[in-house]
């Protein structure tokens, strides 16, 4: 399978998505100390009680934001295919 990013051959997977080692350093995740930091250090709003649940939230609006931008160029490219 190839790396999602660079097209490399790679064996690794990261959350169902084939990534190679380079790309998945080059990605700079946190460490487990860095979240246990944050998780501590995080403060709750009127819109989130944890932590836990902003990271929640916020993937769900990175899900929906991609899913608007996937839609809109699926859009056009049909539209471009019709207006040949």
């Amino acid at each position: 399978m190839k790396c999602f990013n660079c097209a490399s051959d790679t064996i690794n997977k990261k959350y169902e998505v084939p990534i190679c080692h380079s790309c998945e350093s080059g990605l700079k995740l946190f460490t487990d100390d860095t979240i246990i930091r944050q998780k501590k250090e995080y403060k709750g709003s009127e819109n989130y009680s944890s932590y836990q649940d902003e990271i929640s939230q916020r993937m769900i609006l990175l899900e929906r934001d991609y899913l608007k931008k996937r839609i809109k160029l699926l859009h056009i490219l049909e539209r471009l295919d019709y207006l040949k």
